[in-house]
């Protein structure tokens, strides 16, 4: 008897996941293996078959995809964008295979600041190739997009997409599953930072606007969760913190979760393009954050809606905001109640459905000769 070809289940669609970046190892923690690491489960979990290629040599990244193709069609790549690197969107171009090329970084700006050494004709070059090739610019922030724009894409092929979460990790039920009962004397407000120290996050604030607070008599706690030096927590009364070591991606719910309020101390002087990770997980798991008017943070923030927004870099309003949410329990649940509601818009699957979606819109064009 035949198969009925009616009935048959449509094939999967296949993405080719592609990293360049030799920092970002898919099995770290950080933030950016994270988010490389959600994005793939994102587009399996939607039916999708990802192929995943961490490889920063252009000659191996070459012979991979040229044998990966080799195995069957592909539907879709989605690259991270690397400085400087053109070898995936020269190979999409030549296969006639849509690319959907994700932004996290003005990566040249990055070099120039930070690390130095780069040839910036030869990076623009590949930039422009790369940028100008690709069928959408999936940027994380306002700031991402412009800087895109300057690297040679094309302006209505660029969309804004924030970081995402996974939300069956990051929800209001963390907080039932939270160490704060293990970490924290009873009764405390706790104040809360997670993640890699960095010169920008401007953790000196967040400890001086901790030792006001308890100056004026208030009853917090400062939870630190993360990788780095943190000499300034010396300053605080030993009984009035607790800092935690790098943890697992997956424990991390059970340690915001920990938290009433997650203020970002982001320095004035710094550019602020991310989407930070910690924010909108953080908003899942009903802690409110308190962020700087910087860059897209009041839109991903909106004040006295979903947690509050100070004037970059004034200790004194920071201070204050958070003293008025020690006050009022009833105005931080609240906060926090809306702020989960607001992130759990916000998730690796809707973004991966847009890029299958982009994706087919684009395959959809080059079949019909558009």
């Amino acid at each position: 008897m035949g198969i009925n070809k009616l009935n048959a289940p449509a094939p999967k669609p296949v993405v080719l996941s592609i990293n360049q970046d030799a920092g970002i190892n898919p099995g770290r923690s950080k933030g950016a293996a994270v988010h490389l690491n959600s994005m793939r489960e994102a587009f399996s979990k939607l039916g999708a078959e990802c192929i995943g290629i961490d490889e920063p040599d252009d000659t191996r990244l070459a012979e991979a995809l040229a044998a990966t193709v080799d195995q069957g069609p592909v539907d879709v790549i989605y690259e991270r964008y690397a400085l400087g690197k053109s070898v995936t969107s020269r190979f999409a171009d030549a296969n006639g295979i849509p690319l959907v090329l994700e932004v996290n970084a003005p990566l040249a700006d990055e070099q120039r600041r930070w690390r130095g050494g780069s040839n910036e004709a030869d990076d623009l070059r590949h930039d422009a190739f790369t940028m100008g090739n690709a069928c959408r610019i999936v940027a994380v922030s306002s700031d991402v997009a412009r800087y895109s724009l300057q690297r040679g894409a094309t302006p209505e092929l660029i969309e804004v997409f924030p970081n995402g979460i996974d939300s069956e990790r990051f929800n209001l039920s963390a907080r039932e599953d939270s160490v704060r009962h293990l970490l924290i004397p009873e009764g405390r407000f706790v104040i809360g930072f997670h993640g890699r120290l960095r010169p920008w996050h401007g953790f000196d604030m967040l400890v001086k606007v901790s030792i006001g607070l308890l100056q004026r008599g208030s009853d917090i706690h400062l939870l630190v969760v993360g990788e780095g030096d943190f000499d300034e927590l010396e300053q605080l009364p030993e009984s009035r913190y607790t800092r935690v070591k790098w943890q697992p991606h997956k424990e991390i719910p059970r340690y915001v979760a920990a938290c009433d309020t997650l203020p970002l101390t982001y320095q004035a002087d710094m550019p602020c393009y991310f989407s930070p990770l910690k924010l909108t997980e953080a908003m899942a798991c009903g802690v409110v954050p308190l962020v700087p008017a910087l860059g897209d943070l009041p839109d991903a923030v909106k004040h006295l809606e979903t947690g509050l927004v100070y004037k970059a870099g004034d200790r004194n309003q920071l201070e204050k905001q958070l003293q008025s949410l020690i006050a009022n329990r009833d105005f931080l649940e609240t906060l926090g109640r809306k702020a989960a509601k607001e992130a759990s818009r916000n998730t690796w699957i809707s973004i991966a459905g847009h890029v299958l979606e982009a994706a087919a819109e684009c395959n959809r064009a080059v079949s019909q000769g558009t």
